[in-house]
């Protein structure tokens, strides 16, 4: 046993690797477009693109050479007319009027180490818009501000202008074999979703996290497998609703969350099987604790590492942490130049396994989705592509014998699964569902597409306090039509990227009648120096 644990070290570290990194949400569509390439078979690598940013690795002797290079300028621009809107857009926020982020930086190559130093400034109008009323009747205003209470997610974050500057996508890596260490405040991205991530995603603003992670998969008598183990710290924005929200009827019903940052240990690990090409299976894994509550022993440290039913563990609830896990499938067909995947997860711990058995859809979300492209016979650089996923975060009718709890909301972290004041995980937000359709053609330098959504707004919330049927309140469901076209087209050293869009509300806010339209326009510039 010794001798093997001895070999499969060895290969980890026997092979050095220079690892370029593709920061999620990129411009020029380039993850994606690797992702594409595989199920066009033109890419070889069996990388199973979901764990992001992608590390990018050439064969190369490294030397005592230091090597600098400039990172692009990158200006995101987006305008709201009606309401905030945004999702996987980082440090940006959810605002009315005009926003934008500024990125540059550079990079340091020495030997196996990798310095990034990318920056990012974001700038908001953040104009006020029309926000859950005050007026509607006591039992409802107390149901929303139970998630006002739960979560750290403002309907508007402050109300003046927001301006703040981000670490942005900058690290620093030690990169041997096919391994990683650093330290990062890097966007992360686990799980096979395109539009949602129910555990990882690029939603929020970065966090400073330590890594552990693989370069490349790594290859084993029975498959390869893909990894990163990371331990960060997780901080609220400081801004909230005004007081005056939270009184219902004179009484003042704002419960003071901790000012504590959290502390977050996280998991994901894919498994390639040796016998299945082109099926991926993996696992994500996230605890959460207020810094104050955490204890100083190793699996204090590391939860990720703990049994999964809670009645083999010692006095859990008495730790005040929160468990949030996945499993997920990814599946290409090569052959048919498409993929199918997966992902379902629980909010919280399972008693057992019978537990699991007995009550699979109890704290349950899950996403699903499939792309498909046809090939141009006249070009091999150009492609339709289709994409549909389904992401559902509102409770099962589970919740009728047993009450979970919204996705993302927690008993003891009552800032919810948050960082500076946004969901780390599925854009879409505690209680929600969404179906996208993609339609996209593809070209060696440009990318064109249309888009449409179906999103319904915390249907957790709407199903809690809308509960008289004889007056017709099951109707009071807050549901967004999205349509969208895009497009990409590099000119050399120069990218432009952009996004129009339009956006039906009906029963906005949860109100009747209260149907609105908001018309958003995006557009990115990128000058590589």
């Amino acid at each position: 046993m010794k001798k093997v644990v001895f070999l499969f070290v060895l290969f980890l570290f026997s092979k050095n690797l220079k690892a370029q990194s593709i920061p999620l949400g990129s411009l020029d569509f380039k993850d994606e477009r690797l992702r594409n390439e595989q199920l066009l078979g033109k890419n070889k690598s069996e990388n199973s693109f979901t764990i992001r940013p992608l590390l990018i690795e050439n064969d190369s002797i490294n030397t005592n050479k230091i090597e600098f290079s400039y990172l692009p300028i990158t200006l995101n621009q987006q305008y709201n007319t009606l309401a905030p809107f945004g999702r996987n857009d980082g440090a940006m926020i959810p605002a009315k009027g005009y926003q934008m982020k500024l990125n540059a930086g550079f990079t340091v190559k020495y030997n196996h180490f990798n310095f990034r130093f990318n920056p990012e400034y974001v700038y908001a109008e953040n104009l006020a818009f029309e926000l859950f009323p005050t007026y509607v009747v006591s039992r409802v205003r107390l149901g929303y501000l139970n998630y006002l209470n739960n979560y750290d997610i403002p309907e508007r974050l402050g109300v003046t202008a927001y301006k703040k500057i981000f670490w942005g996508q900058s690290a620093l890596n030690y990169s041997i074999g096919k391994v990683n260490f650093g330290i990062s405040n890097e966007n992360l991205w686990w799980g096979p979703g395109k539009y949602n991530s129910l555990i990882m995603s690029n939603n929020a603003p970065g966090f400073v996290h330590f890594t552990f992670n693989s370069v490349k998969p790594v290859e084993t008598p029975i498959g390869s497998f893909e990894w990163q183990l990371i331990s960060g710290k997780l901080v609220e924005s400081g801004l909230d609703v005004p007081i005056e929200n939270y009184i219902v009827n004179g009484t003042n019903y704002k419960a003071p969350k901790s000012k504590d940052w959290r502390y977050l240990s996280g998991l994901t690990i894919n498994y390639q099987p040796k016998w299945i090409p082109g099926l991926y299976l993996g696992m994500n894994r996230i605890f959460q604790i207020y810094n104050n509550e955490l204890g100083k022993g190793f699996t204090d440290y590391f939860p990720v590492i703990t049994p999964f039913q809670k009645k083999n563990l010692k006095n859990e609830d008495a730790k005040q942490r929160d468990q949030i896990v996945s499993l997920f499938l990814r599946w290409v067909f090569k052959e048919s130049n498409s993929e199918i995947y997966f992902e379902n997860g629980w909010n919280d711990h399972k008693e057992d396994l019978w537990d699991l058995f007995q009550d699979p859809s109890h704290s349950r979300a899950l996403t699903f989705g499939l792309a498909k492209i046809f090939k141009n016979n006249v070009s091999s650089d150009s492609y339709l592509k289709f994409n549909f996923e389904h992401t559902q975060l509102q409770q099962s009718a589970d919740r009728i014998a047993r009450p979970a709890g919204a996705w993302y909301m927690h008993g003891y972290v009552r800032h919810g699964y948050t960082q500076m004041s946004q969901v780390i995980g599925a854009g879409i937000g505690p209680g929600s569902n969404s179906q996208t359709l993609d339609f996209s053609l593809w070209k060696k330098n440009e990318v064109w597409g249309i888009q449409c959504e179906r999103f319904s707004h915390n249907l957790d919330f709407a199903y809690d306090v809308y509960t008289d049927y004889s007056i017709g309140e099951y109707n009071r469901k807050w549901v967004e039509l999205l349509f969208s076209a895009y497009g990409y087209k590099n000119f050399g050293k120069f990218t432009v990227n952009g996004k129009i869009g339009t956006s039906i509300n009906r029963h906005y806010q949860w109100q009747i009648p209260n149907n609105k339209n908001n018309y958003q326009l995006q557009v990115a510039l990128q000058y590589h120096l």
